[in-house]
């Protein structure tokens, strides 16, 4: 027996081929098509639009891959010179962040939080310090570092003297 010869009589077997052949002549094919444009519609659902997307995806994600690599091997040999080269960055690149926190370590000023902006910024939150050495450190990053200060917000603590301050600097 041929496996499609089974399933036939299998299927022939259940309440819906009874309800299906009790319908009038006329009604099947209409009931036919319709259970055919379901099982389309749930192939397209459950299967072909699933793999369509990722796809979709790969194929974007594998070019902007390639573009990465190929940004890469364009600029390698940028990079290579940059790296072999005495003094390490540029001034102009250079990491506030060691100079901020030795800075203040020097003076003995407790940085809450200190955050690395995007375009090479630092945020620097203090909390209960003494007015008067936060301006001696900010001056200091000025003079000696030159590390400006581009946006502070200064607030007063409860004891005279301490300040809660954020400050952006550059």
């Amino acid at each position: 027996m041929s496996l499609f010869y089974r399933l036939s009589q299998q299927l022939q077997g259940t309440a819906a081929w009874r309800w299906y052949a009790g319908r009038e002549p006329h009604e099947r094919p209409v009931i036919a098509g319709l259970v055919l444009i379901i099982i389309a519609a749930l192939f397209w659902i459950a299967i072909w639009k699933p793999i369509s997307d990722w796809r979709a995806v790969e194929t974007n994600r594998y070019q902007n891959a390639q573009s990465t690599w190929e940004w890469m091997q364009a600029n390698e040999s940028k990079a290579r010179a940059r790296a072999t080269q005495p003094g390490g960055a540029p001034a102009s690149e250079r990491s506030l962040m060691p100079l901020v926190t030795r800075e203040a370590n020097t003076l003995g000023i407790r940085l809450n939080r200190l955050q690395p902006e995007s375009d090479g910024a630092v945020s620097v939150v203090v909390q209960a310090q003494p007015f008067n050495m936060l301006v001696q450190w900010l001056d200091r990053l000025s003079t000696t570092h030159n590390i400006d200060v581009q946006r502070i917000s200064v607030d007063a603590e409860g004891q005279p003297g301490l300040v809660n301050a954020q400050i952006r600097l550059i």
